[in-house]
């Protein structure tokens, strides 16, 4: 058991080592000897998890994939799906503002090396959580019956890209949360009701909440 766990923990180490030499100095500027170091292990340490670069690279992409993927399913869509939509943002902002793995498997994303199959895209990910959002807006009045499909889709461009800007400009929390707020007061006149623009909160969530000014309206 005493062995599993310091295995265990070799793991976590030899990853999130990883992790932050790719997002620092991409796939092909990092080498093992950067990541094990970055680690504070040997070779034979490394090798005993991994064969290869390749292999810790596909295990970054994997760890990212599950923490993207479960911030979308805890995410609170239980009141409007626009609000939902908003706090969503923030939260994938928070997500790439903590997580090592995730900012390393954008970079990895971009840059797209060769030898790492690039199961994990981020985009589609995005897209796909926030077409289901935006669909149930439009069903419940909260778009604008001008909006058009490809207006939705560069609206969650929109919101993707900038949450990845700030994250290569390495803005500091208060200010990518800030900045995104902005932004969302920016994009509502242009897609919601003008009855309704004022009622959304474009700060970050402090916990999963309905949207009690739209219960009536509903």
């Amino acid at each position: 058991m005493v062995k599993q766990e310091r295995a265990e923990r070799t793991l976590r180490r030899i990853i999130t080592a990883a992790a932050e030499q790719f997002e620092q100095n991409g796939y092909r500027g990092t080498s093992l000897d950067d990541i094990t170091r970055a680690a504070g292990v040997s070779k034979g340490a490394f090798y005993f998890h991994f064969a290869s670069k390749d292999q810790v690279a596909m295990a970054v992409l994997g760890l990212a994939q599950g923490l993207f993927e479960d911030a979308v399913a805890d995410s609170c869509e239980g009141g409007s799906p626009l609000q939902s939509l908003i706090d969503l943002s923030h939260e994938l902002s928070e997500l790439v503002r903590l997580e090592p793995p995730v900012r390393a498997a954008m970079r990895l994303h971009r840059e797209r090396p060769e030898p790492v199959a690039q199961d994990f895209d981020h985009h589609a990910l995005w897209y796909e959580a926030a077409d289901r959002l935006l669909a149930r807006a439009a069903r419940q009045h909260e778009l604008l019956d001008t909006l058009s499909g490809r207006a939705s889709r560069a609206l969650a461009s929109t919101t993707l890209f900038s949450v990845e800007a700030l994250s290569w400009a390495d803005a500091p929390e208060g200010d990518s949360s800030r900045q995104l707020s902005e932004l969302w007061e920016l994009l509502l006149p242009a897609i919601a009701p003008p009855t309704l623009v004022g009622t959304f909160r474009t700060s970050a969530p402090d916990r999963c909440t309905d949207h009690p000014e739209l219960a009536g309206q509903l």
